[in-house]
């Protein structure tokens, strides 16, 4: 590559995520893989991120150089831009042909193996069972838990459960919550695990069936749960069925289910859910024709189960509000902001408990969907087949934990647990 070739520039990769971040005193970006191809991440100035901005994969040199200099005001060399392109594309983070490479390996392999690996074990939680149920076991205990161990209770398994995907440093009693009462009932029949999508495909919910791997062992899949929900949907769901290879939404729950239940643990459908903003920003899902139909033919056939004896657990991995400046606003952060977060989260909380989807998704992307909701769809999901499968009986949701945490690049992440009975 050379600056007088003005063929286009490759492009930013797919899958990449940047956010502002404090460095020796200085503010930068930092540029990171969420597909896991490569696992070094870069740290960019302000003006070398503008630059990579600017690489869709259409402009030559001069072009981005012209952009650049409009932008900012400072005209650079080509021999300047070509440099940085060639450092970022040796550091993966550019959609070359080197990139479709390994990008294509690294879906063979996740498509050829007969489950999915844990993909934060060692890293966010312990390899060993032994130090992983140590590590589980004090969030019961810790002052935000819920003061009791797990229990073995054997009443029916409630409807739905709601629990953080948050990391388990910042969320763990606020998971204690949530699985100390589900433990408090005998393992259901299947769970319909839901969880979010981060890297968002075009798919509005992603299935797998493969096995999630744990430190204590797999949770399956169903295989004719898996068939039916393939059947009841407009679209082929495993088209996009990499992002469940490191999305963490759900591992985390199979994690916790396993040990809560360990070999006891039952079959579950895991479900991705994609952003359903981009089909309805400013109404309901309910007005989508498709996302309507795919939900209730889901939740007819769950509760053809439901009549038959079996008892569903609805499960749904979810964070609420992402706001700060590592979420791309200029929001001060502070005591006066965490309590409107939190009496904005507490307003959808309850009309989530009151299993009121629509009012409940409409409460969340209301004044601009200020609040970042990364859980919506996947929560709306939820409510939509719990409201489906309590077949006219009276059901309600109980809130047992709400938290937030600081995000440590700057900015605050809220989380919640709750169980519907």
């Amino acid at each position: 590559m050379t600056a007088r070739d003005q063929s286009p520039l490759p492009p930013l990769r797919q899958g990449m995520e940047a956010f502002p971040i404090e460095h020796e005193g200085k503010k930068m970006f930092l540029l990171r893989d969420l597909e896991g191809l490569d696992s070094a991440s870069i740290a960019l100035s302000p003006g070398a991120m503008m630059l990579a901005s600017l690489l869709d994969g259409k402009r030559g040199p001069a072009a981005v150089r012209a952009m650049f200099a409009q932008y900012t005001g400072t005209m650079l060399a080509e021999t300047e831009i070509v440099k940085m392109v060639e450092d970022l594309a040796k550091a993966g983070m550019l959609e070359t042909e080197e990139t479709a490479r390994k990008r294509q390996k690294v879906l063979d392999d996740f498509r050829a193996a007969p489950s999915r690996k844990a993909a934060h074990a060692g890293t966010v939680f312990p390899q060993a069972p032994l130090e992983l149920s140590a590590t589980l076991g004090e969030y019961f205990r810790d002052p935000k838990g819920p003061g009791k161990s797990p229990g073995a209770g054997s009443s029916p398994a409630p409807l739905g459960l709601i629990a953080p995907h948050i990391d388990f440093q910042r969320g763990g009693p606020a998971y204690a919550w949530a699985y100390q009462a589900l433990s408090e009932s005998a393992p259901p029949d299947l769970i319909v695990g839901l969880g979010v999508a981060h890297m968002s495909p075009n798919s509005p919910w992603i299935l797998t069936k493969k096995a999630y791997e744990t430190p204590y062992g797999p949770v399956a899949c169903d295989p004719g749960l898996f068939a039916h929900a393939k059947g009841s949907l407009w679209y082929d769901p495993l088209d996009d069925e990499w992002a469940h290879r490191t999305e963490h939404s759900l591992e985390f729950q199979a994690v916790w289910l396993k040990f809560l239940w360990k070999e006891k643990s039952p079959a579950w459908l895991p479900i991705l859910c994609s952003s359903f903003e981009r089909f309805c920003p400013d109404r309901p899902p309910s007005t989508v024709a498709t996302i309507d139909e795919g939900l209730r033919k889901l939740g007819e056939r769950l509760l053809r189960e439901k009549r038959a004896g079996k008892r569903i657990l609805i499960l749904a991995g979810i964070d609420l509000a992402h706001v700060g400046p590592r979420f791309g606003d200029d929001k001060v952060l502070g005591p006066e902001l965490f309590a409107q977060i939190e009496a904005e989260d507490r307003k959808s909380l309850d009309l989530a408990m009151a299993l009121k989807a629509d009012e409940f998704y409409l409460s969340v992307v209301e004044g601009g969907h200020w609040r970042k909701v990364c859980g919506l769809s996947a929560l709306y999901t939820a409510l939509r087949l719990m409201e489906i499968l309590r077949d006219g009986e009276k059901t309600s949701g109980k809130l047992l934990a709400y938290g937030q945490a600081p995000d440590p690049q700057g900015g605050v992440v809220s989380f919640a647990s709750g169980v519907f009975s």
